[in-house]
C-alpha cells in the first residue's frame, strides 16, 4: 500500500475502477455508504481539498457523491471549484448530433452495445459485446476522421469517446491546483485507465504522487478504499 495521505494533500480521484467496481453498465455501478463517510472525513481534515476527475457527466458524480463535491466532469470538460460555481472548459461539437444517430443506428445492429450520452461527447460501451469491438472502433475512428482536429476518440474500458479536444485529466488537475483550497498542496491523484496517466504522471511531476489502480493497489477499487479509510 502506498504511504498515508499527509495533511497538506490535495486529493483527486477517478471514479470508476478506482473508487467503485466496474458494472457491466455505467448505471449499475455500487456505491458503498462507507466510501461516502471516508470522503468526508478526508475533505474535513484536508481542508476541502478532496475533488473528483472523472469521465461522468457531473449529473452522475452528484448522484453518486451528494455534498457538492469539486469534480472535474466528462474528463475535464466542465469543472465544479469549491465555491460551487461550474466553469465550461469545452462545448458540444457540431458532429455530436451525427456522432449519436450513427452510433444508436449501430446499437440497433449490435445487440449488447450500449451508447451513453454526456454533454459533449458520447461513448459507446461494448462490454457486453465484445464481438464488435473491432466494428466499433472502425466507426468511431471514421466519425473522429470526418469531424475534424478539433474532436479526438479515446479508447476506455471496453468502450471508445467521442469527444471535443481541449480537456484532459491532466489539464483538470492544473487547474485545480491553480485554486483555493488545492493550491499550495501537495497533489495526489489515482486513476485506472489510460486516460488518467497524464494525470498521474502530471501529480507526480509536480513533487506529489500519481497512484494506478492496478500498478499501487493490485487492481482492485476496495483496496484503494480500504487505504482511503485508513
Amino acid at each position: 500500500m502506498p504511504d498515508p495521505i499527509p495533511n497538506d494533500a490535495a486529493l483527486r480521484v477517478d471514479i470508476d475502477g478506482t473508487l467503485l467496481d466496474i458494472a457491466e453498465q455505467p448505471q449499475l455501478v455500487i456505491i458503498p455508504k462507507t466510501l461516502i463517510e471516508t470522503l468526508n472525513r478526508l475533505r474535513t481534515r484536508l481542508n476541502g481539498a478532496v475533488a473528483f476527475i472523472s469521465g461522468r457527466p457531473l449529473r452522475e458524480i452528484d448522484q453518486f457523491f451528494p455534498g457538492n463535491f469539486p469534480a472535474a466532469a466528462e474528463h475535464g470538460a466542465a469543472v465544479r471549484d469549491a465555491q460551487g460555481k461550474l466553469h465550461h472548459i469545452t462545448q458540444r461539437p457540431p458532429a455530436y448530433d451525427h456522432w449519436l444517430q450513427t452510433l444508436q443506428q449501430a446499437a440497433k445492429e449490435m445487440p449488447g452495445l450500449l451508447i451513453e450520452q454526456k454533454t459533449v461527447g458520447l461513448v459507446a460501451h461494448f462490454r457486453q459485446a465484445p464481438q464488435y469491438a473491432d466494428k466499433i472502433k472502425q466507426i468511431a475512428e471514421s466519425l473522429i476522421a470526418e469531424s475534424g482536429p478539433e474532436t479526438i476518440l479515446l479508447p476506455a474500458h471496453m468502450a471508445y469517446e467521442l469527444r471535443p479536444k481541449g480537456a484532459s485529466k491532466d489539464i483538470a488537475l492544473t487547474w485545480f491546483m491553480a485554486t483555493q483550497p488545492f493550491a499550495n498542496r501537495t497533489p495526489i491523484f489515482i486513476g485506472d485507465d489510460t486516460t488518467d496517466e497524464p494525470a498521474i504522471a502530471l501529480a507526480t511531476a509536480l513533487g506529489g504522487t500519481g497512484l494506478h489502480v492496478h500498478r499501487h493497489f493490485g487492481g482492485h477499487p476496495a483496496w484503494v478504499r480500504a487505504w482511503l479509510a485508513a
